[in-house]
């Protein structure tokens, strides 16, 4: 099953509104906000959510809202889809799961259709053959057992409504007084009793595992004795470190590593830390080449003198220590050993990320977008915060970003779309940033000139999608040009100039009203001496002779990168699309264009014609 949305109700600072659900995609999601905004806080919340286990501190009253009432309660709200496997198995239509404390988890839909197919059978055998016997024969004396006991009977008769907590304590409850019990039908009953709990573990394992990452936890490069005897001397005890982790992964029992990390040499130290190496390349780095697949690296572990030492070895046979390889290779390695550690599946888990390009360089972060999309196509789902522009995969389409916003009120709301005009204005700069950033409207994140191409610098970002857009659905190759997103006129400018300086050929597309012509051509002409049509045009076709007639001051005469489109078509997508009107020109180009290249909206023949034009026209000037 894949998560759908999660509805956080009274959690830390989300209250119980609309927007305390955050809409899950069924492979990559990103949430992005601006500091103090509540992003770890829906990270934790999700990782709160467990469909087996029920868990007393997920509902303490430390982490319960605190401007709601006194009455309000912790509550998640859950929506689940089947996968296309699922579906094959039968299941059919979303199931809802309401967890309203340690003793409810309650399912309705979908996955309830398939119990009372495939699993219902097994319990109402075993309900029967228990109600058959009566609490007499098992032995249930006490007044609190017996109506205990009768709950759970009724609970194993229930078809329509399960709840996942009171069921799996009923069956631990059953399986101890059938197995202590010396009935004549004892064989029977353990038959009956060990077919519904196959059933009942089956359709458990269809729920996603949450599997929430702290940022803090790391593998040290070398551990001193005193380090290595504490931290396995006391797992339980707080700890920024995964030692504890990395013994338990490669089954080591905690002793015997601290025996052989105390300084010496004694023949069974020695035995010991043979076994150490051998364990660590079978249960970590024979798995560890198969999840990290950028390069092939091997761990080592070495014992000298009172020092646990971590290197890592290269395919070309490079020995380095742990602390000099790359933050990238650290935290794959760091996530790798914490997944293993606690037996987290390799399918079937929401990653619950917190801010994980924190400490990495900017290919380091685009690296662990390919893991996401990695993980993601192992039947995973993966949730990460971010506030950095190279962790937002754009080119997947920002549909897929979720929005988090602090109110005045102190509520955090959770915004379906990073686009959403209900974000106020004076919270969009800080928190669509890192979209701006990603969409390359910044100057740092996408000026990238080519030596052997003539660079076409274009007025805004809008023109660059566009652009890009229709001449790959319109099949016009752009030959030798590279297209450069500028931000303005007069950044257009800038850029030129700093072309020129380098040698480098350049082009300038600018729009045709008071900033484009004004600030921009007639700038290049005037100051620059440079000439219309060799070195910069306008996206309207117009002469010399309307320039000088000032004709971009005229409304009906202005020509920007949307005038392209026919007559109220851009309104026709908001509206069937469901965009804000408020929505900005580069947001809103980048949701067309997405749409344009997944065939969900076809632009008008008039439209095509124009951009045809345009590109055409462009084309010629520079060739």
């Amino acid at each position: 099953m894949q998560i759908h949305s999660v509805k956080l109700i009274n959690y830390k600072s989300i209250g119980n509104y609309p927007e305390s659900e955050i809409i899950i995609e069924p492979n990559v999601t990103a949430i992005i906000g601006k500091n103090e905004s509540g992003k770890t806080n829906v990270l934790q919340g999700l990782s709160e959510v467990s469909f087996t286990t029920p868990d007393v501190k997920a509902f303490s009253v430390d982490k319960a809202n605190r401007t709601s009432s006194s009455e309000a309660s912790i509550e998640y709200e859950i929506t689940l889809k089947p996968s296309p496997l699922e579906q094959e198995m039968g299941i059919h239509g979303e199931t809802h799961v309401r967890i309203s404390g340690p003793n409810s988890c309650t399912l309705t839909g979908g996955i309830v259709d398939y119990y009372k197919r495939e699993c219902y059978e097994e319990f109402s055998s075993l309900g029967k053959s228990l109600d058959a016997i009566g609490a007499n024969q098992l032995q249930i004396k006490q007044m609190d057992e017996r109506q205990r006991y009768r709950g759970y009977l009724e609970e194993l008769a229930k078809e329509d409504c399960l709840n996942v907590y009171l069921r799996k304590t009923a069956l631990v409850f059953l399986g101890k007084k059938i197995s202590s019990s010396h009935i004549e039908q004892k064989d029977e009953l353990e038959a009956a009793f060990q077919a519904a709990k196959e059933k009942w573990i089956q359709l458990l394992n269809l729920f996603p595992v949450f599997y929430y990452r702290k940022p803090s936890a790391c593998l040290n490069a070398r551990y001193r004795f005193e380090e290595v005897q504490k931290e396995l001397d006391h797992p339980d005890s707080p700890s920024n470190t995964l030692l504890c982790d990395l013994v338990k992964l490669i089954r080591i029992p905690p002793n015997d590593f601290i025996t052989a990390a105390q300084s010496g040499s004694s023949s069974r130290q020695f035995s010991i830390r043979e076994r150490i190496r051998k364990n660590v390349d079978s249960e970590l780095n024979k798995l560890f080449q198969e999840f990290y697949t950028t390069e092939r690296v091997n761990l080592r572990i070495e014992f000298n003198a009172g020092v646990v030492s971590f290197t890592v070895v290269s395919s070309e046979g490079e020995l380095l220590s742990l602390s000099e390889r790359s933050n990238g290779l650290r935290w794959y390695l760091e996530l790798f050993i914490d997944l293993k550690s606690n037996d987290i599946p390799d399918r079937n888990v929401v990653y619950l990320l917190d801010e994980p390009g924190t400490s990495l360089h900017v290919n380091a972060q685009r690296e662990l977008l390919r893991l996401f999309r990695n993980l993601a196509d192992k039947g995973n789902q993966v949730v990460y915060s971010t506030h950095s522009p190279y962790m937002l995969d754009v080119e997947e389409g920002i549909h897929r970003i979720r929005a988090v916003v602090k109110d005045s009120a102190g509520y955090t709301r959770i915004y379906k779309t990073a686009y959403d005009a209900k974000i106020a204005p004076d919270s969009q700069e800080d928190t669509l940033a890192p979209i701006i950033e990603a969409l390359g409207m910044g100057l740092d994140s996408t000026f990238g000139p080519a030596l052997n191409k003539t660079n076409i610098i274009l007025e805004g970002m809008s023109d660059y999608i566009y652009l890009k857009t229709m001449s790959k659905l319109l099949s016009i190759n752009l030959g030798n040009c590279e297209l450069i997103p500028s931000v303005g006129a007069s950044n257009c400018i800038n850029i030129a100039c700093i072309l020129h300086g380098w040698g480098c050929r350049y082009f300038v597309v600018f729009d045709y009203d008071k900033g484009g012509a004004g600030s921009g051509g007639e700038q290049m002409k005037n100051k620059l001496g440079l000439e219309y049509r060799k070195q910069y045009c306008y996206l309207a076709d117009v002469s010399q002779d309307q320039i000088d007639a000032k004709t971009y001051l005229e409304p009906a005469k202005q020509c920007e990168i949307e005038d392209m489109f026919s007559r109220n078509e851009l309104a026709r997508f908001r509206e069937e699309n469901s965009v804000q009107e408020g929505t900005g020109k580069p947001l809103l180009a980048k949701l067309v264009c997405n749409a344009i290249e997944s065939h969900q909206f076809e632009p008008s023949e008039e439209t095509k014609e124009n951009f045809r034009r345009l590109i055409e026209r462009i084309l010629s000037y520079v060739q």
